[in-house]
C-alpha cells in the first residue's frame, strides 16, 4: 500500500471486544484515521506497544500485590516514553458456563471439581491470571489451569469451545458469555485501560478516538455489552519512562 495510506492506519491491540466495536463505528463515520482491532492479550498488547507495533494496547491485569491494575505491567516493560491510561470501561470477568455444568457451577470453589473440564487461556493473559489466583485462593494445585486439556486465545473463543461441548467452563468475560448464550459466575470486576503513548494524545487520529468513546451513542453500545461505561474516557494513569 502506498505510504500516506498506511500513515492513516490506527492499530488496536486487545482482547475487548469494544476495541472491535470501537473500530468498526470510527470507520463508518468520516474523519481523520482507519482503524482496525487486533485481538490479542494484555500482556501480548503490551508488548507490542514497547515494539511500537500498535497504537493502543488494551490491558486488564491486577498487580497481585498491591491490587493496583495495569500500571506495574506497563511500568515493567518499560517504555521509552510516558504511557498513559485512560479507560475503556469496567467489566465483569467470570466462569463462563454450558448447560449441565451450570448445576455444578455455583461459584469459585467448584473450580476444584475434578470431573470439571476447563478450557484456559495463554500465559499472560489477564483471564490465565484471574484463573490462576482463584484456584490459588481456593488452595487448589495450578496444574488445570497451566495445563488444561484445551488451551485457546481470547475471550470469545472461551465462550465458543464451552458452547461447542470441547469443555464445561473458563474464565472470560460475561459479553462473552451473552454472545454465546451460556450460563455466568461473576469472579471479579476489573478497569479495562488503553494504553497509549503520551505523545500520541496529540494525533488528531486518537483525539478522534477518545472523543468517540466518550460519546453517549458509543456508551450506550459499550453498556449494551454488560461493560460499566461510567469511567469510560477518563484519564486513570501516567507511567513515566524507564
Amino acid at each position: 500500500r502506498p505510504l500516506a495510506e498506511l500513515r492513516d492506519n490506527v492499530i488496536l491491540m486487545g482482547c475487548a471486544s469494544g476495541l472491535g466495536l470501537l473500530a468498526d463505528r470510527l470507520n463508518s463515520r468520516p474523519g481523520a484515521g482507519r482503524f482496525s482491532w487486533l485481538p490479542r492479550s494484555s500482556t501480548s498488547a503490551l508488548e507490542a506497544l514497547a515494539r511500537q507495533h500498535t497504537h493502543v494496547a488494551g490491558v486488564h491485569l491486577m498487580d497481585p500485590r498491591t491490587g493496583e491494575p495495569n500500571v506495574a505491567d506497563v511500568r515493567r516493560l518499560g517504555h521509552a516514553e510516558p504511557i498513559v491510561l485512560i479507560t475503556l470501561a469496567r467489566w465483569e470477568a467470570g466462569l463462563v458456563v454450558r448447560g449441565g455444568a451450570r448445576r455444578m457451577v455455583k461459584g469459585p470453589g467448584d473450580l476444584t471439581r475434578p470431573e470439571l473440564r476447563l478450557v484456559g487461556r495463554e500465559a499472560g493473559s489477564g483471564a490465565q491470571r484471574l484463573l490462576e489466583r482463584t484456584l490459588r485462593e481456593q488452595g487448589a494445585t495450578l496444574e488445570r489451569a497451566r495445563h488444561p486439556a484445551l488451551a485457546v486465545s481470547g475471550h470469545l473463543d472461551v465462550a465458543r469451545a464451552v458452547a461447542m461441548g470441547a469443555a464445561d467452563a473458563g474464565v472470560a468475560t460475561r459479553d462473552a458469555a451473552m454472545a454465546f448464550g451460556l450460563g455466568f459466575v461473576p469472579l471479579a470486576e476489573e478497569r479495562y485501560d488503553l494504553a497509549v503513548p503520551r505523545s500520541g494524545l496529540n494525533d488528531p487520529k486518537l483525539e478522534r478516538l477518545f472523543g468517540v468513546l466518550a460519546s453517549s451513542a458509543f456508551r450506550r453500545e459499550l453498556s449494551v455489552l454488560g461493560y460499566d461505561v461510567r469511567p469510560a474516557g477518563e484519564r486513570v494513569a501516567e507511567v513515566q519512562a524507564a
